[in-house]
């Protein structure tokens, strides 16, 4: 026995078909080509102190200087480079890619920007990598959460940089960023002793 089933019951459900099928179409694609091209540009700038990014100074600090970028990076508020003063100069690099003051899009920004480092290759002196990184939660009650990569088979001057995404309060706002910055030691290494 054949059963009926109303029309606008088939069409509810072909349609609810088609939205679930479409919702499903817009995560695609699943890296974003602008985020991999800018942070390869990024990278192989670090090497150089991020010479050929550095734009306009905007803030000097007693211990820092912040420079805007010729970086055109879609899909970030804004960009940045600070330089650290010291004997030996450091420098990092940062965009924000969302400020909100809704937690839960801040946090699911935050998982595609990790998602989105966990998938990329970089390429960087005519050599690709990709990034090795461990997930960490966001929780509302903790105000920051930072997920650090390094470069795979990165030796010499890139062994010591790391592309972080992060997610922190700045009241009254979450901001969700990707830097870039080389680190002298991890934090449970001890620094140079020198005897006096």
């Amino acid at each position: 026995m054949l059963m009926r089933i109303p029309v606008s019951q088939l069409a509810t459900t072909v349609l609810l078909f088609l939205g679930i099928n479409a919702n499903a179409q817009l995560k695609l694609p699943v890296t974003n080509n602008d985020l991999k091209n800018n942070l390869s540009k990024v990278i192989s700038d670090y090497l150089e102190g991020f010479a050929s990014l550095k734009s306009d100074t905007i803030i000097v600090n007693p211990q820092s200087i912040e420079f805007t970028t010729k970086l055109d990076f879609p899909g970030s508020e804004v960009n940045s480079i600070t330089e650290y003063l010291s004997k030996k100069p450091s420098y990092s690099w940062e965009a924000v890619l969302l400020t909100s003051e809704d937690f839960e899009e801040a946090s699911k920004k935050y998982k595609w920007l990790f998602g989105q480092l966990k998938l990329a290759t970089v390429s960087v002196q005519n050599n690709s990598f990709g990034l090795n990184g461990e997930f960490d939660v966001p929780d509302e009650r903790k105000k920051f959460c930072s997920s650090i990569f390094t470069l795979t088979s990165s030796d010499g001057n890139l062994s010591k940089l790391k592309v972080e995404a992060n997610m922190q309060f700045e009241f009254p706002q979450w901001k969700v960023k990707i830097l870039v910055y080389g680190r002298e030691r991890e934090d449970n290494e001890r620094g140079d002793i020198n005897a006096y």
